[in-house]
């Protein structure tokens, strides 16, 4: 058995990510985050994902914002998507290549939570602040404890995608507060590959604490998908934030 470094992270994974996430409705979602600013947001305004992962969501969302530039850490994520709707860059979220201001940044599906200390999730708010437009918003998804311990009630995931052949299990350490997923997948050629992703569960106050240091302010804070107050209990949280040094009352 080949076991993958952190550096590996997601090597073998997209070979079988569209399967895992077979019941998300990306249309649905995207609809959502344009909705949390299109208020504020104009349709040819530069868009950034973070956290971009095959794409998927950014095929929809750039229905409403045709100017997206996706990125992600995994270049096998990003070339597992090949349409030619938007431009892809590989990065690390918390080390941004880009000297240019967006008007719009968002990240999804607890990408952050895989930036494993406050650091590293000071570190990206910090970039994100940098390359945010005076009048920007950043928009981002965070899962809490609440959603780790339910994950974790039926721990082992089995399942076979286009002869391919993988096991999940997902282990929550409260104590650490480490949500890890290991995946055994199964090529058709008998190999066998690991993946380990870690997940930080930061508390919900972190997060207010660490955006106002990188220079952001929290506009609105809901529970995902909804428009819902956030709060510590939540599964998942939705935060929609702007710089703190803009003028403009948004």
């Amino acid at each position: 058995m080949k076991s993958f470094t952190r550096n590996n992270i997601y090597e073998k994974l997209p070979l079988i990510y569209s399967y895992l996430m077979r019941k998300v409705n990306y249309s649905i979602w995207a609809k959502y985050i344009y909705t949390l600013v299109n208020e504020d947001i104009a349709r040819n305004s530069r868009v950034l994902e973070l956290g971009a992962g095959n794409c998927s969501l950014a095929k929809h969302l750039c229905s409403y914002f045709p100017k997206i530039i996706a990125t992600d850490i995994s270049k096998n994520m990003l070339l597992s998507d090949d349409s030619a709707l938007f431009d892809k860059v590989c990065c690390d979220m918390a080390m941004l290549p880009f000297k240019t201001k967006f008007n719009f940044i968002y990240c999804t599906f607890d990408s952050v939570n895989y930036l494993t200390s406050r650091k590293k999730l000071l570190d990206m708010f910090k970039q994100v602040s940098n390359i945010l437009a005076d009048k920007g918003i950043f928009t981002f998804d965070a899962a809490m404890e609440k959603n780790s311990l339910l994950y974790t009630k039926e721990p082992e995931r089995m399942g076979s995608f286009k002869g391919i052949q993988f096991k999940q299990k997902s282990e929550y350490d409260i104590k650490t507060k480490i949500h890890k997923n290991t995946f055994l997948i199964r090529l058709r050629t008998g190999e066998i590959f690991s993946e380990i992703h870690n997940q930080k569960i930061f508390s919900f106050e972190t997060y207010f604490e660490l955006l106002e240091r990188a220079g952001l302010s929290v506009r609105y804070c809901y529970e995902a998908f909804s428009y819902k107050e956030g709060s510590p209990e939540s599964g998942r949280v939705q935060f929609i934030t702007k710089k703190i040094k803009s003028n403009v009352n948004l």
